[in-house]
């Protein structure tokens, strides 16, 4: 389908990076968060074992049905399941689950349970890649994970990497300077939220999960001279798949 939206947002977003000097970000002016509960997230994402994308859906949702029940009473409050698409770091159809979790002993003792994994044994060619995440509630973001839902299909963009700060303080210091510059020029492009975890085991492993309303801007945006020479210095090693929302058994 021809794409006939006009992108906009590289002029808007090379002024907010060099004013990205003044940022607001004020410590005497920021209140203070409240307490809110943690929240984690386990990545699972793999090769499926079927190229019929048909026979994958039904696999995985035979899956997913049967062990929903249990999933939830262990504190898994959200199953989402993408797909890869060909953009930037993608892999095509490669299996995305984002699942979201309120215990992180739990979450790692369901992926470990035996019959777990064998059920992954009949969903994917070789076992998946999960990783396991915690919220970063007071680093720079907007929207929620629950922000794409109004756009059928909806996207997403990982920023998925190891941060190249060792100090988290620093780290995330960098993070919300580029975030806080790229908010408004990302919105206009049809960003609708910027979600981040910090990994569970190792402080300096970070996913972002950008999710977008349509996939029209989201190559120009990130390919942009202006974002690359902002974005690039936070990381060590990042790779930036992007995936879209299917109808699969989730929750």
């Amino acid at each position: 389908m021809a794409r006939t939206r006009t992108w906009k947002a590289g002029v808007a977003f090379t002024a907010a990076m060099m004013s990205m000097g003044c940022s607001s970000q004020d410590e005497e002016s920021t209140p203070t968060p409240t307490a809110e509960p943690k929240e984690y997230a386990a990545l699972v994402r793999g090769q499926l074992a079927s190229m019929d994308l048909t026979d994958a859906k039904l696999t995985h949702d035979q899956i997913a049905s049967q062990a929903e029940e249990a999933a939830r009473a262990a504190g898994d409050i959200a199953h989402d399941v993408l797909l890869g698409t060909a953009l930037l770091d993608s892999i095509p159809n490669e299996f995305l689950a984002i699942d979201r979790w309120t215990d992180a002993q739990a979450m790692q003792g369901f992926y470990a349970d035996p019959v777990v994994q064998q059920a992954f044994g009949g969903l994917f060619a070789t076992p998946p890649t999960i990783e396991y995440f915690e919220l970063a509630r007071e680093w720079v973001s907007w929207g929620d994970m629950t922000s794409g839902d109004a756009h059928d299909p909806y996207y997403v963009h990982l920023a998925l990497g190891t941060l190249r700060a060792a100090d988290p303080a620093e780290a995330r210091a960098a993070h919300d300077q580029v975030a806080a510059g790229g908010k408004q020029p990302s919105i206009d492009a049809g960003n609708v939220a910027h979600v981040v975890f910090t990994g569970l085991a190792d402080a300096r492993r970070f996913v972002a999960v950008d999710i977008w309303q349509s996939d029209d801007n989201i190559e120009p945006f990130y390919t942009n001279p202006q974002f690359r020479m902002a974005f690039g210095p936070l990381f060590e090693s990042v790779t930036e798949p992007v995936y879209q929302s299917t109808d699969w058994h989730q929750w």
